[in-house]
């Protein structure tokens, strides 16, 4: 019993801590990162819906893991710069990335550069420097642009936004600064309105995709500004407070507030599932993860509360109605399945 027991440990199927949630509804199943066994410095998950795989930059250990959600097969994608340990935070190696036209971009801290990798070749084939430490990556395919957010420089706090040309020869450039002074908190791609979403202090900010002009500022009633996701079907944006709250916005009315709901202190990053209307967050001090629904009227309700793990601050849903959340300290990931019910 004890050797079944250590294999179901060696490939994650059982954890000590997290193989059941505080709510039994939401069960975790431990997904170990290669040579994170001391730790690593996640900051940004991504689901990849092209690639149909989980994008998690594993920070010091330099590599880029692309995971499927039905098998937990890894891929992994080296190159970028390491370090032989864990250090608290997530400004070592790369923490954040993103898929476009066939390739993975990451920000590198170590190297100061954005990188451009073809998913066939796993090879970084482009790169460009960065103007300031990059944080968060989205793609935007309307103009080939990749824009990285910059919140961390005191006098320069911006989205540097890169041209990009695929072919035999890809390429990446500098093309512009969009200026967001005291932000930008998360990056959220809105393809349906054409808009971009970041926070700004105490504001939801939003930004043309065409033009990259800021052209509204939402007062959004946080003490700290943190992630944001939409849903473009229903027209909300959703915003995450650092202290641990959810609020709804109408997009359809210069940014109305709905509803609000309290959850776990310590949010960050989020995510949404459109196809069953759930919300994804965490409380990073509390070590949880709550699902929350969001109904046609912007009214936002409490599905289920699970337990994760301390300072998860970055989680995202998959194709297959799972969860996966950052569980640094122990150089994992925890994946959870939604198996509440759409919200109507």
């Amino acid at each position: 019993m004890m050797i079944f027991f250590l294999i179901l440990m060696f490939v994650g199927m059982i954890d000590p801590v997290f193989a059941q949630s505080s709510d039994s509804s939401l069960k975790a199943t431990a997904v170990p990162i290669p040579g994170g066994e001391g730790g690593i410095g996640f900051d940004d998950l991504v689901f990849s819906s092209e690639l149909h795989k989980v994008l998690a930059p594993a920070g010091h250990t330099g590599k880029l893991y692309l995971i499927d959600p039905a098998t937990f097969m890894m891929t992994s994608i080296g190159g970028f710069s390491s370090s032989a340990e864990f250090q608290k935070g997530h400004e070592v190696g790369i923490s954040s990335a993103d898929e476009g036209e066939g390739f993975i971009f990451v920000a590198d801290h170590g190297s100061h550069q954005l990188d451009a990798v073809d998913v066939k070749t796993e090879k970084v084939v482009a790169n460009a420097p960065l103007a300031a430490d990059g944080d968060i990556i989205r793609y935007v395919g309307i103009d080939h642009e990749v824009w990285v957010t910059q919140p961390d420089d005191k006098d320069k706090k911006q989205i540097e936004v890169f041209s990009f040309t695929a072919g035999d020869k890809p390429v990446l450039s500098h093309s512009m600064f969009i200026s967001v002074p005291d932000g930008p908190e998360s990056l959220t791609i809105d393809r349906t309105h054409q808009r971009a979403y970041t926070n700004l202090g105490k504001y939801a900010a939003v930004i043309d995709l065409k033009t990259h002009a800021v052209t509204a500022s939402w007062p959004n009633s946080c003490e700290r500004s943190r992630g944001t996701a939409v849903d473009e079907g229903k027209n909300f944006l959703i915003v995450a407070c650092g202290e641990g709250k959810a609020v709804v916005f109408d997009l359809n009315k210069d940014g109305k507030q709905f509803g609000s709901l309290t959850t776990g202190p310590g949010a960050d990053l989020v995510d949404y599932n459109p196809s069953l209307s759930h919300f994804y967050i965490t409380g990073s001090k509390n070590a949880t993860l709550s699902v929350l629904g969001v109904s046609s009227a912007g009214e936002l309700s409490l599905l289920g509360v699970g337990q994760a793990a301390n300072r998860a601050h970055c989680v995202t849903g998959d194709d297959q109605n799972n969860i996966w959340v950052c569980d640094p300290h122990h150089g994992q990931l925890l994946r959870y399945k939604d198996i509440f019910q759409k919200v109507n």
